[in-house]
């Protein structure tokens, strides 16, 4: 397999040597495996932001997809690549950067509190391809307020396809939905993607008919989703609703 460099990484860094002794691997992986045992069908895993390295616990295939920890833990982030095809990891690759731009406007103490989830397809060993939910946060932070390691866990979604990519702040309550290649903070209005894709359609000036065709819905529940969208953003018509999406950063 031809080895690709990942650009999944920030700007280069050492662990500053004030910050504790190297993490007991052994201890990490026995830390992941009892976790796995009181929660089926999910997976934990740690990534070492600093080393590109994937941890995986010793009671589960890498990542749900049916390999080994070994090869998940000799690739490092090279693995995604083995897992995900182009398309996949174009997606994967911006959502994943623009997640750093996030994490590094919260002040340090702040940036433990940030999780991140998404739903993305990989191709498993046996079962084809299947979309799985990723869900992640920081454990453990490099003095300057890099990310070092994160914890990570993995199950099969529901879902069909890739997306519903989200960062929250668990002690704030702010989300940012990933749209358009990039995180856009949801405001406390919490706009779900759905809205987002209704708020599009309606930015690009289609007509009711046209927005009730491409979401499939009713002319009942066109005006339903309309009126609660103009509820959440504080307007009262269409024109208003296009100008605060500018100002949100979604169009």
């Amino acid at each position: 397999m031809k080895k690709i460099v990942p650009s999944i990484t920030e700007k280069s860094w050492k662990i500053p040597p004030s910050l504790v002794k190297e993490p007991n691997r052994n201890r990490l992986v026995d830390m992941l495996t009892a976790m796995n045992q009181i929660n089926d069908g999910r997976s934990y895993y740690i990534r070492d932001s600093y080393e590109q390295k994937i941890i995986v616990d010793s009671a589960t295939s890498a990542i749900l997809c049916g390999y080994t920890k070994e090869i998940a833990e000799k690739e490092g982030f090279a693995f995604y690549h083995r897992i995900f095809n182009e398309k996949e990891w174009k997606w994967f690759d911006k959502m994943f950067k623009d997640s750093y731009r996030i994490f590094h406007k919260y002040p340090i103490a702040k940036r433990k509190f940030l999780v991140s989830q998404y739903n993305f397809e990989v191709r498993t060993v046996s079962q084809g391809a299947m979309v799985l939910h990723h869900k992640s946060t920081p454990y453990q932070l490099c003095d300057n307020g890099n990310l070092w390691l994160s914890l990570s866990s993995v199950t099969v979604s529901t879902a069909k396809s890739t997306g519903d990519a989200t960062i929250t702040n668990t002690e704030t309550g702010e989300q940012y939905i990933f749209h358009k290649d990039k995180y856009v903070l949801s405001d406390e209005v919490a706009i779900t993607h759905e809205e987002l894709l209704f708020l599009e359609l309606m930015c690009n000036d289609l007509s009711a008919k046209q927005i009730i065709a491409q979401l499939n819905i009713s002319e009942s529940g066109f005006h339903a989703k309309k009126q609660r969208l103009f509820d959440k953003l504080k307007v009262k018509n269409a024109a208003g609703a296009v100008y605060k999406a500018g100002l949100m950063g979604i169009i």
